[in-house]
């Protein structure tokens, strides 16, 4: 079995994505109206403050999560997956529940974004555990 499965070696990568999105972000937003729907857009998604918080947050909980447990990385990566998922439904079903990330609705790219990310991270996620789980079927510990 490897050092460290799909999940802890692929995870820290996305999440140093989110980071990286998260401080750009606030060049582009500032810091002010933290939590209003403003005009900023990053590479044509729409942005405030605190989406970018958001993206911090979860780059940072993602890097650190890849870097516990087996168990832990490939549960974290597939939390953050659903999470996304749901963050699309809730996006695609009213236009006005997710306006505190300054996103408008069902015609919002971001709403793409949620549900290709939340599926990858989903999958990866999947795909790492049925991994760590045939490695410890091989090694006869499950």
């Amino acid at each position: 079995m490897q050092d460290k499965s799909l999940a802890q070696r692929v995870v820290p990568i996305i999440g140093g994505f989110y980071v990286l999105i998260g401080i750009v972000g606030f060049f582009v937003t500032g810091f002010t109206d933290f939590v209003q729907q403003t005009p900023d857009k990053l590479v044509g998604f729409a942005i405030n403050p605190f989406h970018n918080l958001v993206h911090l947050a979860i780059g940072a909980f993602l890097i650190l999560m890849s870097r516990q447990s087996v168990a832990v990385a490939e549960g974290a990566t597939m939390g953050v997956g659903l999470f996304y998922i749901v963050a699309f439904v809730i996006g695609v079903t009213a236009p006005d529940n997710l306006t505190i990330l300054s996103m408008h609705g069902e015609g919002d790219a971001e709403n793409f974004n949620h549900i290709v990310n939340g599926t990858l991270l989903l999958t990866i996620g999947l795909i790492s555990s049925g991994q760590t789980q045939a490695a410890l079927r091989r090694r006869g510990l499950a």
